[in-house]
């Protein structure tokens, strides 16, 4: 079977996707049960960006980096052909283009059209797979990296049958002691294991969140689960309501394609479909990052990203999470060899306007990361040829960091990648992607998109900068900053020891981001490929960063720390999600800083990493806090504000289905988080529903929705991570109305 597709024959492989193509079609038609759902799922994951790259001929891409782009090509163009069929199908007169039959065979003729041109443009087509010769350690290691995604699958269950988290404990700490293992016998490890190695670890620290109880969890999830639910039901996607995710086609158009084909638990699609899709994410950062540092710590930096509170919340934060993937994306295609120019500029203008229809902040962050990027490019390439080469360097900063032997084939260093003959220097920003064409293509998107189609959006980014202006005077006041940049600063108080640790251990990973990105400014001669730089080179470089990369980084930088600065910013968008987003390039630069320190300390620059990175990762999991017995992360708790805040037992969602059944049309009071769970369990339109009970003078006739903090602890949370208050003014309210539904979880009143 190998053989046969190493070498297909243009009428073969166009003979086998059709073939495939009438068997899903057949298995949707007729409802055949696990085959209907395997086949939609390839096809929709992998095949639209397996032809697209067919039929571009990109033939020198590794295995890798061709299934990281068929995923991310697919997913974007799943989006956008279904909103062009959407509209299609609804400026012909049909009402219902997001149903089954259309839907079905829009996709297929699609299918088709490129499988067609694939066999056109490649009279054969060979398929390379890598090598399956194992050593006996190979094999372990797979082996026992393998067994973290059956932890992760067995322990969500143990921990919702019996509330037992000791599996899931078991592989949170499993996991750094692999990673430590790795890293004494790195030399003994070889690279093409790092993938599956990122790919294991990754899924396992998605899924725990995903299969956590029967029902989706998080606070905005809720929204975004209503309006899919609304497509769906409506067999169209339009602009429902004056809603900021309404306009998301990831959280409405995308999942209704996968409903559509797939035809399963809408929650358990909604739970599963962006941690599978996400989990090539820390794949990205690792083929970035390899092309500078080497397989192991390209590794390592992959990790950096998956130790984030964002990665391990892509359930709940699905908008987000798509729209920064397809962020990285654009960066790794913006910055990868062995791509072609034209398909360079179409593959980042594909994921620019897929991350602009996914997420309005993220897009705009891109934006500005693009915009900026241009201007600090072509900034510095004046300075290169106006000022001496070098002149605003300090020459002692690189001494005993340069590799001068630019014309041997000696590596730089046979412990941070393969042997490098030439560094392949670029002295511009490769002639793509980042152009004034894509600036203004962006921007008519982004104007188009937000201003004209779905408005909300554009205007609540009008608002904030008018706000950010007006209060610049405020730029150091605390109370200007989101409730994280004040815990950052330790503004308030850390009561437990967990919390501290989290606190050192987050500002060290910060340092290392900044001090690694110091380094390289330090080292400009010997670590960036700028014109006329010469094949100098930093040892501990595989290769020299492009000028554009470190520009970008420096405009991340500058993002960074103008949110933390610029009154409201913070507040508005908050300083988790831009910091993830930077990420995907700031990432090497926390491995460079500890392979600096190391040299300065002559040892071994992971004992200098892990012992940062690797608390960092159990603080962030939650580990860290089991340890203390302090109930932090509903992943491995059924107690503490997490889990009473964001956990929608049966119950919970048995009531919402119960109310919208039972009610007469009048409004319903509840918290600030309750809106969205009404929404989305029991299908109650949002208008109805009023959002905080205090002050209780709100409260006017209509239904008083009361969650768990308020039955039992007689708290409500009146805004979104706001201290829970006490109610004692409510049983006033309540003293006049009728209990009408108690469950013990929940109660409601008429």
């Amino acid at each position: 079977m190998i053989k046969l597709l190493r070498n297909l024959s243009s009428g073969k492989f166009l003979l086998s996707t059709v073939t495939f193509l009438v068997f899903m079609d057949l298995f949707v038609l007729f409802n055949v049960p696990v085959l209907r759902q395997l086949f939609s799922f390839v096809f929709l994951a992998l095949v639209p960006g397996f032809l697209i790259l067919t039929v571009l001929k990109l033939n020198k891409l590794g295995t890798v980096e061709k299934i990281i782009l068929s995923v991310g090509l697919s997913v974007s163009c799943i989006m956008l052909f279904a909103l062009l069929v959407n509209y299609v199908f609804l400026t012909i007169g049909y009402p219902k283009p997001l149903s089954t039959i259309p839907v079905l065979v829009s996709f297929t003729i699609g299918a088709l059209v490129l499988a067609i041109f694939a066999g056109r443009r490649n009279k054969a087509l060979t398929f390379r797979f890598p090598g399956l010769g194992l050593t006996t350690r190979e094999k372990a290691l797979l082996i026992v990296s393998s067994l973290f995604p059956l932890l992760s699958i067995i322990g969500s269950r143990l921990m919702n049958t019996t509330g037992n988290n000791i599996l899931l404990m078991s592989l949170l700490l499993i996991i750094p002691a692999f990673v430590i293992f790795i890293a004494v016998y790195e030399s003994k490890v070889t690279e093409r294991l790092y993938p599956a190695f990122i790919f294991l670890i990754g899924i396992s620290i998605l899924l725990p969140l995903s299969l956590r109880g029967n029902h989706i969890t998080g606070a905005d999830i809720h929204e975004s689960y209503y309006f899919f639910q609304a497509t769906v039901n409506n067999q169209y996607w339009s602009v429902i309501t004056p809603s900021l995710i309404d306009s998301l086609l990831s959280i409405s158009i995308l999942p209704s394609i996968y409903q559509i084909f797939m035809k399963m638990n809408p929650e358990y699609l909604y739970k599963l479909l962006y941690p599978l899709v996400f989990s090539i994410s820390p794949l990205i950062i690792y083929v970035i990052a390899k092309k500078y540092l080497g397989g192991f710590y390209a590794f390592v930096s992959s990790l950096l990203f998956m130790s984030q509170f964002l990665f391990m919340w892509t359930t709940a934060t699905s908008q987000t999470s798509l729209a920064i993937l397809f962020f990285a994306l654009a960066m790794m295609v913006h910055f990868q060899d062995g791509i072609n120019e034209f398909a360079r500029r179409l593959f980042f203008l594909i994921f620019a306007v897929s991350s602009i229809v996914s997420h309005y902040s993220t897009g705009y962050i891109f934006f500005i990361v693009v915009l900026l990027t241009w201007i600090g490019n072509h900034a510095l390439h004046w300075v290169h040829l106006n000022w001496r080469k070098g002149t605003f360097i300090t020459e002692a900063l690189t001494a005993g960091d340069i590799d001068a032997s630019s014309t041997t084939d000696e590596p730089a260093d046979s412990s941070l990648g393969d042997p490098v003959t030439r560094d392949k220097l670029h002295s511009s920003s490769q002639g793509t992607g980042m152009s004034i064409t894509a600036i203004l293509l962006f921007f008519v998107v982004i104007f188009l998109w937000h201003a004209q189609i779905t408005k909300v959006a554009f205007d609540m980014a009008v608002g904030l900068i008018n706000r950010t202006l007006l209060s610049l005077h405020q730029s150091f006041i605390m109370e200007t900053k989101d409730t994280q940049v004040i815990g950052a600063f330790a503004q308030s108080v850390l009561p437990s020891i967990p919390q501290q640790i989290r606190f050192v251990f987050s500002w060290l990973t910060v340092i290392f981001v900044a001090v690694g990105g110091l380094s390289i400014a330090a080292r400009y001669k010997s670590a960036v490929a700028y014109p006329d730089s010469g094949h100098t080179r930093a040892t501990f470089l595989k290769s020299k960063f492009e000028l554009e990369y470190f520009v970008i980084s420096g405009v991340c930088g500058v993002i960074l720390a103008g949110a933390v600065v610029v009154p409201f910013i913070s507040k508005a968008y908050g300083m988790e999600r831009p910091y993830f987003q930077a990420l995907v390039i700031l990432s090497p630069y926390f491995v460079i800083c500890g392979i600096t320190i190391a040299r300065l300390l002559r040892t071994k620059p992971y004992l200098i990493i892990l012992p940062v990175l690797i608390p960092y990762f159990m603080c962030i999991t939650g580990t860290m806090y089991q340890l203390f017995s302090v109930p932090a992360s509903l992943i491995l708790n059924s107690t503490g504000r997490e889990y009473e805040s964001l956990y929608i037992s049966d119950e919970i969602s048995n009531s919402a289905r119960w109310l919208a059944q039972n009610n007469a049309g009048a409004p319903i009071y509840t918290d600030f988080y309750k809106p969205s769970i009404l929404a989305s369990q029991g299908g109650i339109q949002m208008a109805r529903i009023q959002g905080s009970l205090v002050p209780t003078s709100r409260i006017g006739n209509g239904y008083v929705y009361l969650f768990y903090p308020q039955v039992v602890k007689g708290e409500v949370a009146p805004s979104a991570w706001a201290k829970a208050v006490d109610i004692e003014p409510l049983p006033e309210v309540l003293a006049i109305r009728n209990a009408i539904f108690n469950n013990g979880s929940v109660e409601i009143y008429r």
